[in-house]
């Protein structure tokens, strides 16, 4: 079971076509920041998602209310809700003020869980930042022998499991269980069994971070 996380505005369609593009299902939680004091037009948009929920078989939204005249006890707050939702969660911050989106953008890459996030602009379906299951936990840290294979793998471009334990001196076995955290985390992937891994853009973005916080750049 998943749960689902959003930010809401006065537009409550992008969070029903995130719904529904997930395939949610009955029993999931859906979790709904909004900016305190909560304002007409949001509470008219909460409404109509709670009506639609309802209405399809969907957990009924929980609304979150956050006093960003005082962000940093809101930011705390924020962090405690997700530090208990249940996860995998489905993020969603395309809805409210830009600092409400923030606010909570910065909550959940602090929380280091299993997230899916997806950024997007309100009232438009063109413009989307899709963060995989995963990343946000990888920026948190990943250990020593993990970043040792993205590393390499970085250097090599594409390259066979038994070849990089050979260049890691470590044994296949080992390897292959750090690659498959590494494969659900969205920053390795292969063409199909037997074939040469290779970073996925992800995979490459985390590794340049990482050398740029190495270096001091």
């Amino acid at each position: 079971m998943r749960s689902f996380l959003f930010t809401l505005g006065f537009h409550e369609d992008f969070i029903i076509r995130r719904l529904s593009f997930c395939s949610a299902r009955r029993g999931e939680d859906i979790y709904v920041f909004v900016n305190k004091p909560v304002v007409g037009g949001v509470v008219k948009a909460f409404d109509s998602l709670s009506f639609y929920c309802r209405r399809i078989g969907l957990s009924i939204p929980r609304m979150i209310e956050l006093d960003l005249s005082d962000p940093a006890n809101a930011l705390i707050y924020a962090c405690r809700v997700i530090s208990k939702i249940p996860t995998p969660v489905v993020v969603e911050l395309g809805g409210g003020m830009r600092s409400l989106v923030i606010l909570v953008f910065l909550a959940v890459l602090n929380s280091c869980r299993d997230f899916e996030l997806y950024v997007s602009v309100e009232g438009t379906e063109d413009i989307e930042i899709h963060f995989p299951r995963g990343f946000t936990k990888a920026l948190k840290g990943l250990s020593f022998e993990k970043r040792m294979i993205l590393s390499t793998m970085h250097r090599f471009g594409r390259i066979r499991v038994e070849d990089l334990a050979r260049v890691l001196g470590k044994p296949v076995k080992t390897v292959r269980n750090h690659l498959s955290e590494l494969k659900r985390m969205g920053l390795v992937v292969s063409s199909g069994k037997g074939a040469p891994l290779r970073l996925t853009r992800w995979g490459e973005i985390f590794v340049e971070h990482n050398s740029r916080l190495s270096s001091g750049k």
